[in-house]
């Protein structure tokens, strides 16, 4: 399997940086996939010229892969638009369901990822399109999965 999933990525080591907002920024995500895995920028709370500028500025430090996360709890359209116009591929969503996005990031040739939070969610997610799954615990870097509203 990790395999499949470094083939897809076109990452060299299964590993995938947590998009800690706050915390990871362009020169963390390049060190990552630089290093061979896959960096995660946070750029679901940052406007629109802010992502431009963060996309392109990992862009100048890394030719690796590196994936942009977008938050359902708060209206994404805007942010996709731009991270698919910067030629960002791998975009992991979190939290709500993105299933009016999916369709949107696969048809620009973006790889779509998914954090869900139990089986069944996950299910959803592989049967709206999504082509890797996040599984997370309902604890996560204290974000407590209570306020997940599964798919609907």
């Amino acid at each position: 399997m990790p395999k499949r999933f470094c083939d897809l990525l076109e990452i060299r080591l299964p590993i995938v940086l947590a998009p800690m907002g706050g915390a990871v920024g362009p020169e963390l995500a390049a060190a990552v996939s630089n290093a061979g895995g896959l960096g995660t920028l946070p750029l679901w709370y940052q406007d629109i010229d802010t992502v431009r500028s963060i996309v392109r500025s990992t862009r100048s430090l890394t030719q690796e892969p590196f994936a942009a996360n977008l938050n359902m709890e708060f209206p994404q359209e805007e942010q996709l638009d731009a991270c698919l116009e910067e030629g960002v591929r791998i975009i992991s969503f979190f939290w709500q369901s993105p299933v009016h996005l999916i369709a949107r990031a696969k048809d620009a040739g973006a790889i779509v990822m998914q954090t869900v939070g139990s089986a069944e969610a996950a299910k959803r997610a592989v049967d709206n399109g999504v082509d890797v799954i996040v599984a997370q615990g309902w604890v996560a870097a204290g974000t407590l999965w209570e306020r997940w509203q599964p798919w609907r």
